[in-house]
């Protein structure tokens, strides 16, 4: 097996990248970044707006989408998850409730509320939201601890050719 080049590998980033960024990505932002301006009260362009106020009409909004998105919000979040690992065999059930503990200890280091209530508003108003699980090298005094961590949506580019909803047939992410 041959080896690549740094030149190889880079010409094989920038093919995936271009493959990944390309038309239906953009026009998915495009959409996206409009239903989030929307939800942040940002509904008129400014034609739009000139186009009002030229005809002497009212040019304010009244803005029922951010309540109800706040709404589905509160009632998602009202309680954090409850981890449970479950046990393989009998002699596998005190294993389990470790990780059972240490995801709920990292749920809660992470302040995983208000985390998973911010992934919660990009799946309602950019249509996917995405936690990641990571190490902080430079917590617990330079031990390192393990994070939940949100990644906005407009920084992950998929497969275009993936067809699951959830990515899972995706070559590349």
């Amino acid at each position: 097996m041959a080896r690549l080049t740094n030149k190889k590998r880079a010409e094989a980033n920038k093919t995936l990248w271009d493959r990944a960024n390309g038309s239906l990505r953009q026009q998915w932002r495009s959409k996206q970044q409009k239903a989030l301006d929307f939800y942040l009260n940002d509904q008129l362009t400014e034609d739009e707006q000139r186009i009002l106020e030229e005809s002497g009409m009212p040019t304010f909004t009244i803005n029922r989408i951010t309540p109800v998105i706040e709404i589905m919000k509160f009632f998602v979040t009202a309680k954090s998850p409850r981890w449970q690992a479950i046990a393989s065999e009998g002699s596998d059930v005190d294993v389990a409730a470790v990780h059972s503990d240490i995801a709920d200890y990292c749920w809660h280091l992470s302040n995983g509320k208000s985390l998973y209530s911010h992934v919660i508003q990009d799946a309602l108003t950019r249509g996917v939201g995405y936690f990641m699980v990571d190490v902080e090298p430079d917590l617990d005094r330079g031990m390192g601890e393990v994070v939940f961590k949100r990644i906005d949506p407009f920084d992950v580019y998929i497969d275009p050719s993936s067809r699951d909803f959830l990515f899972r047939d995706a070559n590349y992410m």
